[in-house]
């Protein structure tokens, strides 16, 4: 057996599926191989969809795939997702031209074909478009911030994408800010990288825990650039920057599977599965 094929194998064997149907399941494994790793999930409540940098990849509850797309790395950087109204919405990072963002869109997908149907821009998320939930009648794009700023923000937007206002929530530093966002119940959560060797203000991977109609309601001054700051209940030393869903009133995490040795990086190898979340 060759080095990579008893990586792969060892590999595979540490993160079998324990059984096919999430309902009963303690994991979903997704079917399949991907050249960039994992940087979010959704469900509709039927499927599960899965955003690997540059292919969206939608599979049945059990993980096994039904249909995906994939785009070439330059036209972009897919972040977290969501379901709405049998489309798929998809956060994507255009990258940065001379020093400067090249202006980020939530890219729109039919849930049955993930065909592309249309790009929304959303230039107000300056920091990077990393991904979006639907909550209380809007979408919610969460974003990149400046290094150890207090805050992290919420972009708030219509259901045909007109910006409302961004939404400063005072959560401490995280390295990268928001990767990935899930509504649980009837809190907002926040998935963020750490950075534990960061010389100044070291710090784990976390979840932001937001109250949901806190963030929703929050009163807002005469200018609607500048609303009231929103408290974070609790930040959670758990790692969900990869994304989060509820599938059957469960939350569940997931996490990237390298199938190929670290040092592979021209021709990495990813997959990914999802197991249940205490928070």
């Amino acid at each position: 057996m060759t080095r990579l094929a008893g990586f792969v194998a060892a590999t595979l064997t540490a993160f079998a599926l324990w059984g096919g149907d999430a309902k009963g399941a303690k994991e979903v494994r997704c079917e399949g191989e991907y050249p960039w790793h994992l940087q979010g999930v959704a469900t509709d409540g039927t499927n599960i969809f899965w955003t690997f940098t540059t292919v969206l990849v939608k599979t049945d509850l059990g993980g096994k795939v039904l249909c995906k797309d994939e785009i070439p790395r330059k036209c972009g950087h897919m972040g977290d997702l969501c379901c709405k109204g049998g489309k798929v919405f998809v956060g994507m990072n255009l990258g940065v031209e001379k020093g400067c963002r090249v202006g980020d869109e939530v890219w729109e997908y039919d849930g049955a074909t993930l065909k592309l149907l249309k790009k929304h821009p959303t230039p107000e998320a300056v920091w990077c478009n990393n991904g979006i939930e639907f909550f209380d009648g809007c979408f919610w794009v969460i974003t990149s911030a400046p290094r150890y700023c207090r805050y992290n923000m919420v972009f708030r937007y219509t259901p045909d994408f007109r910006f409302i206002r961004c939404q400063m929530i005072d959560s401490g530093w995280t390295n990268l800010g928001v990767q990935t966002i899930c509504l649980y119940g009837d809190k907002m959560l926040f998935g963020c990288y750490g950075e534990s060797k960061d010389p100044v203000q070291p710090h784990p991977s976390c979840t932001l825990v937001v109250d949901g109609k806190a963030l929703a309601n929050m009163n807002v001054r005469r200018s609607s650039e500048h609303p009231a700051i929103v408290p974070c209940e609790k930040r959670v030393e758990k790692n969900t920057a990869e994304g989060m869903l509820v599938l059957d009133g469960r939350l569940m995490v997931a996490h990237g599977i390298r199938l190929s040795p670290p040092a592979e990086r021209q021709h990495q190898r990813w997959s990914a599965r999802l197991v249940p979340l205490e928070l």
